[in-house]
């Protein structure tokens, strides 16, 4: 059992470079977003005020992804309350999508 633990840190420690690579990724124009919000706040309100829309039927309970027109989507759903905006199709990639 107590070598288990080691691996198992060095088989995260492997996963962790290319996940947060790819949450890192900053959103790309015209791309699906991740949306990161704040414990509790209205995902639909802060999407309609930046002129986006939520892709798909659920929320997490701190993101959503969205999708939206413009080049600066990312700037207005940051100025609408979001604590981050990254990039939705590195998301599903890292999902298996």
């Amino acid at each position: 059992m107590t070598r288990a633990l080691p691996i198992l840190a060095l088989c995260l420690a492997a996963l962790a470079g290319p996940a947060a690579a790819l949450l890192a990724a900053p959103p790309r124009a015209g791309e699906p977003v991740l949306v990161i919000l704040a414990p509790g706040a209205d995902a639909d309100g802060l999407l309609a005020a930046a002129g986006a829309r939520p892709i798909g039927p659920l929320t997490a309970p701190m993101a959503v992804l969205a999708t939206g027109e413009g080049a600066d989507l990312a700037t207005r759903l940051v100025a609408a309350g979001a604590w981050a905006v990254r990039d939705g199709a590195a998301m599903a990639r890292l999902c298996g999508y």
